[in-house]
């Protein structure tokens, strides 16, 4: 029991690792306010790679899927009062992760299909859509899913504090990505904002497998 539990909490620590090989194996992407012949270009050269990448976030999801269930389980059983912000937790997370593979898709359909015969207005129609979902519109989903469990952590210490502090970094950074929303050139366009706020995020819930992988103590009786 003692060993499923901690490879239970793992799981987040594995999941994080995938996602983040996955997003970074195609390399930079072109910025929000690119021109279009460079997404198409970066669409078509980079093909292979952003299949691969895409295939490693999908492996990611069903870690981190199941590291939820044991966060949740940990914030729930913090206070008698906590399982109302756990399951906002859960929540908000899922919305977050739906939103964005929603906004995913048209521009992987296109990336699969082959972006050279794509029209260049729906190309751009599609990297802009991605662009919004993995951003402003889901800034404030994802600050939830962050904002919650650090809430209850900082009144209970169930997990280090300092796992609060960062939440807070990860808030601060959704805040600026909902301004973002209204703007369409320069680092804040379309929620940007530097494109910190989507690796922030994965790297709380890293921290927090960290933590509880650590933490996690064998019980009286197992081996």
């Amino acid at each position: 029991m003692f060993g499923l539990s901690r490879a239970g909490a793992a799981t987040g620590l594995a999941g994080a690792a995938l996602y983040v090989a996955g997003a970074l194996l195609p390399g930079s992407a072109p910025k929000p306010d690119a021109a279009t012949f460079q997404v198409i270009a970066f669409f078509a050269d980079k093909r292979g790679a952003l299949l691969a990448g895409f295939s490693l976030e999908l492996l990611a999801l069903g870690l981190l899927l199941c590291f939820l269930g044991y966060l949740r389980a940990v914030i729930a059983d913090a206070h008698p009062s906590s399982t109302a912000l756990a399951t906002s937790m859960v929540a908000a997370w899922v919305a977050t992760v739906a939103i964005v593979a929603a906004g995913t898709l048209p521009a992987i359909a296109i990336i699969w299909r082959g972006a050279p015969s794509t029209d260049p207005v729906l190309a751009r129609f599609a990297y802009d859509i991605q662009t919004l979902a993995t951003y402003a519109i889901t800034s404030t989903a994802a600050l939830v899913s962050i904002g919650a469990p650090s809430v209850v952590i900082w009144r209970t210490g169930v997990l280090p504090r300092w796992l609060s502090v960062l939440g807070a970094a990860e808030i601060a950074v959704n805040i600026a990505e909902l301004f973002g929303l209204s703007s369409r050139h320069g680092a804040f366009a379309g929620g940007y904002a530097f494109g910190i706020g989507p690796l922030l995020w994965i790297a709380w819930f890293a921290a927090a497998s960290a933590c509880m992988t650590l933490k996690t103590q064998p019980q009286r009786g197992t081996q």
